[in-house]
């Protein structure tokens, strides 16, 4: 049976816009006829839930906590729709929940849930965790969402060492012109002789939202919108091609 690509979504630091294109990148999908999971795996801070304005009982802590203690019933009570054709895993409410996941819970929480979805995006943080790292294993590939600013691709340029050491293929890098459309600090050919990497996609300065915070409280994606489609037509391309290109590659 054909089982769910698993993309991981992540930086080298906080503020890069990691969140907002994981939920536009979910959006493309699911308006292409995809069935898309989102795991919310930054766990000591994760809002996806808030952002798209889902209420839940259970979340992901929820799930381990049951699975340790045998009272895990089935993998539907821990999942909540959005729209039609996505579906989220809370991160913990409780912060100090965080810590107490055993990473060797990803291995069974992974077993129930892709042969269900084509697509799972998993929302993580800058941190070399445990815990990351073994959804790194896990993950077909990894998605570094940078900026336009000297520490971001400092830090970039680490991960590209480490992902070297590990002789690991896995990384993209998404470069986000439209977290602050003034940045500009720096050339793509400065970047990619700072970062050693090259720059595999590039959202445009153009799908900058000015009204991002308003569309937030009230639980939108841009792109789920056909509306918002066609108004960030240059974006929207963007996510259609790294969507396919995902997809296509082993």
């Amino acid at each position: 049976m054909k089982k769910a690509k698993i993309f991981t979504i992540t930086s080298v630091s906080g503020g890069t816009g990691k969140t907002t294109t994981l939920l536009n990148l979910a959006a493309t999908y699911a308006v292409n006829g995809k069935r898309v999971l989102i795991i919310d795996m930054d766990l000591a801070a994760g809002d996806i839930a808030a952002r798209l304005d889902v209420e839940f009982d259970k979340d992901i802590y929820h799930c381990y906590e049951d699975i340790t203690n045998h009272t895990f019933d089935k993998i539907e009570d821990y999942l909540y729709s959005y729209v039609d054709g996505i579906d989220i895993i809370p991160a913990p409410k409780d912060p100090r929940d965080a810590g107490k996941i055993d990473p060797s819970f990803l291995s069974f929480l992974l077993s129930k849930v892709t042969l269900k979805y084509d697509v799972i995006l998993v929302d993580s943080n800058h941190l070399l965790t445990k815990i990351n790292l073994v959804m790194f294993d896990y993950s077909d590939k990894i998605l570094y969402v940078i900026n336009n600013e000297s520490m971001n691709l400092k830090g970039l340029r680490t991960m590209v060492a480490i992902f070297e050491d590990m002789e690991s293929n896995k990384m993209r890098v998404i470069l986000n012109d439209s977290k602050d459309p003034h940045l500009g600090l720096y050339s793509i050919s400065d970047i990619k002789n700072i970062t050693k990497a090259s720059i595999d996609y590039r959202i445009p300065k153009s799908f900058y939202m000015k009204h991002y915070d308003h569309d937030t409280m009230n639980g939108h994606i841009a792109l789920i919108s056909e509306k918002k489609r066609n108004k960030y037509k240059r974006a929207n391309k963007v996510f259609e091609s790294m969507a396919v290109a995902l997809l296509k590659e082993d």
